[in-house]
C-alpha cells in the first residue's frame, strides 16, 4: 500500500514519465486579454444593458398553473395512499346490502339465473346443506348421479 505522503505524479516526473508542467500549458498573457477578445466576438445585446426589464402581461394559465400543479400533486398523493391502504389488506369492503342498487340487483331472479345458477351444481348445494346442517331426510339422491347435468334442471338457456 502506498504511503500517504507519496505522490504518484512526483514519482512519474522523477522517473521521466511525466512532463514537469503536467501537460497543460497556456500561452503567455492569454488570460489578461481574454475578456476583451470574448466581448469583441459576441454580438451586441442592447436589451441586456437596460436596467428595467419589460413586463409581459401574465396570462390566465400562468396565474392558475401553480394551483393546478399543487392540486394534481395532492390528488396523486391521495391516490397513492389509497393504493397502499388497499394493497396492505386492511381496507374493509362495505356490505353489499348497504348499496341499494346492488341489493336490488342481487334480489332479481335474472341475476340468479344468469350469474349464480350457471356456476353452482346440485352437488355443491348438497355439500353446503350438509356443512350447515340443513339436510332434509326425504332428499332424492338420484339427482346427484353422474348423468345429472344443469341443463336437465332448468328449461332456460344459461349464458356461457
Amino acid at each position: 500500500m502506498a504511503n500517504k505522503s507519496e505522490n504518484i505524479l512526483d514519482k512519474a516526473r522523477a522517473a521521466g514519465l511525466a512532463r514537469p508542467d503536467g501537460g497543460m500549458r497556456v500561452p503567455d498573457g492569454y488570460f489578461e486579454s481574454f475578456a476583451g477578445r470574448m466581448s469583441a466576438i459576441l454580438p451586441d445585446r442592447p436589451e441586456l444593458e437596460s436596467e428595467v426589464e419589460p413586463q409581459r402581461p401574465r396570462t390566465f394559465w400562468a396565474a392558475v398553473r401553480p394551483y393546478i400543479y399543487m392540486a394534481a400533486m395532492f390528488a396523486g398523493v391521495w391516490c397513492m395512499l389509497q393504493m397502499f391502504h388497499t394493497l396492505s389488506g386492511k381496507a374493509d369492503l362495505a356490505p353489499m346490502d348497504s348499496n341499494p342498487v346492488l341489493a336490488q340487483g342481487l334480489l332479481a331472479d335474472d341475476f340468479l339465473y344468469d350469474y349464480v345458477a350457471a356456476d353452482v351444481s346440485a352437488l355443491d348445494i348438497y355439500d353446503d346443506m350438509m356443512d350447515e346442517g340443513f339436510m332434509p331426510d326425504d332428499i332424492d339422491m338420484a339427482v346427484f348421479s353422474d348423468d345429472f347435468t344443469a341443463e336437465t334442471e332448468t328449461d332456460q338457456i344459461l349464458p356461457q
